[in-house]
């Protein structure tokens, strides 16, 4: 009798195991995970490049150190560094002394050389001289007129001329100094045009050569505030190799009413014109979430069933707060905005400021 009721509560136990394990076990008896509450936005809201920042330097069109070809003694040089001189002015003079005669030298025995072939040429008209002996006359002239170009140009050579409105920054040789020839005398620059440099991404480097694109302005750091507008000029095709990045040169439209000078900081604002896009979709930087191999991907909300499912995505380069979407998302779809590495695939999701 006792082992009959022992029995019979042992299989009173198991069936109540069982019937705890099933209730376990089914779906609609366990709690359900609440909704996590998540900020959406919608893609394409922010697709207009946003306006950028550069830091510049204004430089002249060129910058040079001139030099003569020959060497001599130093009689003249700018006497103010900063001074502008014009284009085809003297910038520097060597003492011509010892040039001018050896012009005066060579002047002198080509116009011997001409005199001799003139007679050589009558005398062979009168066969009183062979034809070998007047080439030799005319070897002589042509030697002698060789000779006198040289010197004429050695003489030239003496002075220094502006190739362009030249801006004088630095005497790199003081008057009255020997010189030997290629010892730079002075530095210039051109500064027929002045110009701003900045260095730009790859996803904007494209669109700055297109004037009806951008509008670019530049204020100097040292006279904040007060903008002036620049005009593109050129770019290098090569990234930097470091930050691959690349040049781009804008021209000051005014430089005296900008006050600019090379050497000088600016700050070079490009903003996008009106109504052109930038041609990829722009998100917040913080939609961003990588997958277990490291790919990029966002949570993309489906509001019919108020869950979230991750999407792979192919991304530009991150521009402060955004980053361009090149592939992998809509024009008009909802993504969340922030905290996608707390999400998981399938979860239930709730708009902020939103209800259930």
């Amino acid at each position: 009798m006792k082992r009959a009721v022992r029995w019979a509560a042992l299989l009173g136990v198991g069936l109540l195991g069982l019937a705890l394990a099933g209730c376990e076990s089914d779906p609609q008896a366990a709690a359900e995970e609440p909704a996590r509450v998540v900020k959406l936005t919608r893609v394409g809201e922010q697709s207009l490049l946003p306006g950028r920042r550069f830091v510049g330097r204004v430089e002249a069109l060129s910058t040079v150190d001139l030099s003569f070809r020959v060497g001599g003694q130093l009689i003249e040089v700018p006497s103010q560094q900063g001074e502008v001189i014009p284009r085809g002015e003297v910038v520097a003079r060597l003492d011509p002394t010892d040039y001018e005669l050896a012009e005066r030298r060579a002047d002198a025995e080509y116009r011997l050389a001409r005199r001799e072939l003139e007679r050589g040429r009558q005398l062979l008209d009168k066969n009183s001289i062979s034809q070998s002996a007047f080439d030799e006359i005319r070897t002589r002239y042509e030697l002698a007129e060789v000779q006198r170009d040289s010197a004429r140009q050695e003489l030239s050579y003496s002075v220094i001329e502006a190739p362009f409105d030249a801006r004088i920054t630095r005497r790199l040789v003081e008057n009255h100094s020997n010189v030997q020839p290629g010892t730079a005398i002075v530095r210039v620059q051109d500064v027929t045009e002045l110009r701003v440099a900045i260095n730009v991404p790859e996803t904007l480097v494209q669109h700055l050569a297109d004037p009806e694109r951008f509008q670019v302005e530049a204020e100097l750091l040292a006279l904040p505030g007060e903008r002036f507008a620049l005009e593109y000029r050129e770019h290098v095709t090569e990234p930097d190799s470091v930050a691959q990045t690349y040049e781009v040169d804008f021209a000051i439209v005014d430089p005296a009413a900008a006050g600019a000078m090379p050497g000088m900081t600016a700050a070079v604002h490009v903003a996008l014109a009106e109504g052109v896009e930038f041609g990829a979709l722009m998100i917040p930087a913080a939609a961003l979430d990588s997958d277990s191999e490291g790919n990029f991907r966002v949570w993309v909300y489906d509001a019919e069933n108020h869950q979230v499912e991750p999407r792979s995505v192919q991304v530009g380069e991150v521009q402060e707060q955004v980053v361009p979407v090149l592939s992998g998302l809509q024009r008009g779809e909802q993504i969340v905005a922030a905290g996608a590495h707390l999400l998981h695939e399938g979860q239930r999701v709730r708009p902020l400021k939103a209800s259930l």
